[in-house]
This record gives C-alpha cells, sequence and structure tokens, in this order.
C-alpha cells in the first residue's frame, strides 16, 4: 500500500472513532434530556398535590345574590378550607356571619383542576340542586353558585386567603406562562459517560418576562431509567411587572423512572423590586411546550 493509501486509510479509521465518539456523546445527551423531560412530567403530577396545600386556609369575603329572588340575601363568608383526602378534592366548611358571629351554613365538596385553576363540584339541598364553580387567581377565589339543570347563576361569590391581608405579610401569589430552553453541552474532555455538563439558556413568557442563563451538571446510569442533575440559572427580567433579577437553584433525583424535581429561589438572591424573593417553580410540558406555574412571595412594598 502506497503512502497516500496509508494516510486515507488512517483518516477514515481518525474519522470513524471520532463520529463513534461523537454519537456515543450524542446519545448520552439525548438520554439524559428524555431522563430530564422524565422529572417535569413527575413534577406536573405532584403539582396536584401542592397546589391543594396552598389552598388550605380560611378565606373570607362575600356571596352576593343574583336575580330576582326574594328569598336569597347578601352575606359576609368565611370558607374554611381543607384537603377531603382524595386526589384533586377539597373540603369547604362554610360560615356566614349573623350578628358578627360565625354561622355554619354546611361542608362542601370540590374538586380541582390545576391545569385550569378552577374548583368545581355540586351539592343537593332539600330544595335545591347546586353546581359550585370557582376560579383561583393567587390568593383570590371568585365564581358563581348556580342552579341545576340549567346552571341559572344564583349567587356570586368573591372571597379572599386570610393571610394576605394581615398587615404587613408578604403577598404570597402565581405566575404563570411559557418558555423556550436550550441546553447545549460543554466538552470538560472526560471519558467518563456518566456524568455530564451543560449550559442553560431560557426566554420566559407571560408573567414573568426576561431571560435566564446557567449552568447544570448531570449524572446517573441512563441505561436503568435513573439519573440526576443540578442546576443554578440566574433570571433577569420582570415579575408581574417587578424588575430585578433572583436566582434558581434545581435539585432533581430519578431512581427507575420514579423521581421528585424542586426548583427553588435561593434565598436573599432577589434584587432592585424583587429583593425578599421567596418561592418555588414547576414545570410541565404538553404537547410540545413547556409551562411554568411560580408561587412566590414578595414584601408589600418594592
Amino acid at each position: 500500500m502506497g503512502e497516500f493509501g496509508r494516510k486515507t486509510l488512517s483518516n477514515e479509521r481518525a474519522w470513524l472513532i471520532t463520529m463513534k465518539t461523537q454519537s456515543r456523546a450524542i446519545a448520552v445527551i439525548i438520554s439524559f434530556i428524555f431522563l430530564l423531560l422524565g422529572f417535569v412530567r413527575i413534577a406536573g403530577q405532584q403539582r396536584s398535590s401542592g397546589d391543594l396545600s396552598k389552598l388550605v386556609s380560611d378565606w373570607t369575603g362575600e356571596s352576593i345574590c343574583v336575580g330576582n329572588n326574594p328569598s336569597c340575601h347578601d352575606e359576609k363568608v368565611i370558607y374554611h378550607v381543607s384537603i377531603a383526602g382524595e386526589p384533586d378534592k377539597i373540603k369547604i366548611a362554610a360560615d356566614k356571619i349573623v350578628d358578627g358571629k360565625p354561622e355554619p351554613m354546611g361542608v362542601i365538596d370540590l374538586k380541582y383542576d390545576a391545569s385550569k385553576q378552577i374548583l368545581t363540584g355540586e351539592t343537593q339541598t332539600a330544595r335545591y340542586h347546586l353546581w359550585w364553580e370557582f376560579t383561583i387567581k393567587g390568593d383570590i377565589m371568585e365564581g358563581t353558585l348556580s342552579l341545576l339543570p340549567d346552571k341559572t347563576i344564583a349567587r356570586r361569590i368573591k372571597v379572599q386567603k386570610k393571610e394576605s391581608t394581615q398587615k404587613g405579610a408578604a403577598m404570597t401569589t402565581h405566575a404563570t406562562g411559557t418558555f423556550e430552553v436550550k441546553l447545549n453541552p460543554q466538552d470538560d474532555r472526560s471519558d467518563d459517560k456518566s456524568l455530564g455538563r451543560m449550559t442553560i439558556e431560557k426566554q420566559w413568557h407571560g408573567d414573568l418576562e426576561g431571560t435566564s442563563k446557567g449552568q447544570m451538571l448531570t449524572g446517573g446510569d441512563v441505561t436503568k431509567g435513573s439519573a440526576g442533575y443540578v442546576a443554578i440559572e440566574k433570571v433577569s427580567g420582570a415579575l408581574n411587572g417587578r424588575k430585578g433579577t433572583f436566582i434558581l437553584q434545581h435539585s432533581a433525583t430519578m431512581t427507575r423512572g420514579e423521581g421528585q424535581l424542586t426548583i427553588t429561589v435561593v434565598p436573599d438572591s432577589g434584587t432592585d423590586q424583587l429583593q425578599g424573593l421567596t418561592g418555588k417553580l414547576m414545570i410541565k410540558i404538553a404537547d410540545g411546550k413547556h409551562s411554568y406555574d411560580f408561587e412566590y412571595a414578595l414584601p408589600q412594598t418594592p
């Protein structure tokens, strides 16, 4: 074989080795991405119980009559919300205020739809078949009480979570929206394919408008469906109109397909109008799109 032939064969071997190495690296990266998507799905499943717990409190407000019903009277109400012990179910022990004192009206069982942030359910009395429907927006619960079967609205109800009315307390609310993410692998020239390192870039839309950049470390045996990752990302933008930066800390572990994902605000990382920010962020993927639900608290005065 001539010199040209030897060089050609050597180049082909080097190219094949390079391609095999790149293929293994790409396969590992893809496997980790699928595992991370698994973390996201599990986080979405865990979201319901987390959202239920945020409803547990006393809610106070008004129940106002609608339509021409002489037997109906506007009422000041207190709703004592607790978890019903079944998936996505809560109980409301309802009181009305009569002469400054609570008077029990009964217990309502409602189902919570976390994706739509609504509570629905029906009750039966001696006279009426009733349909309840509430929308949850942060610390406000607003909805209607309707008469079945035609769903004629009989009352409009608006109540507020009691803790948020306390003077000096931080406001707890939710920010929701979508985001795009880019994960770029970093070559640390390690032969250990069980470890990985990536950069994170995101564009946030909705109640949180801005960008973020960060670093992710991954590790695990992808063939067994087990892995873990930790990450830090710094977010810059506006959260419901309040501008500043803050840092999110990710921690996730998956054991043979069963996992947990936690994303929290690093304490005291908020700047400018976001000073004092605390909170927990949940993400999910549906129809190929990424979305978030950020439950956070901020001091009332920026």
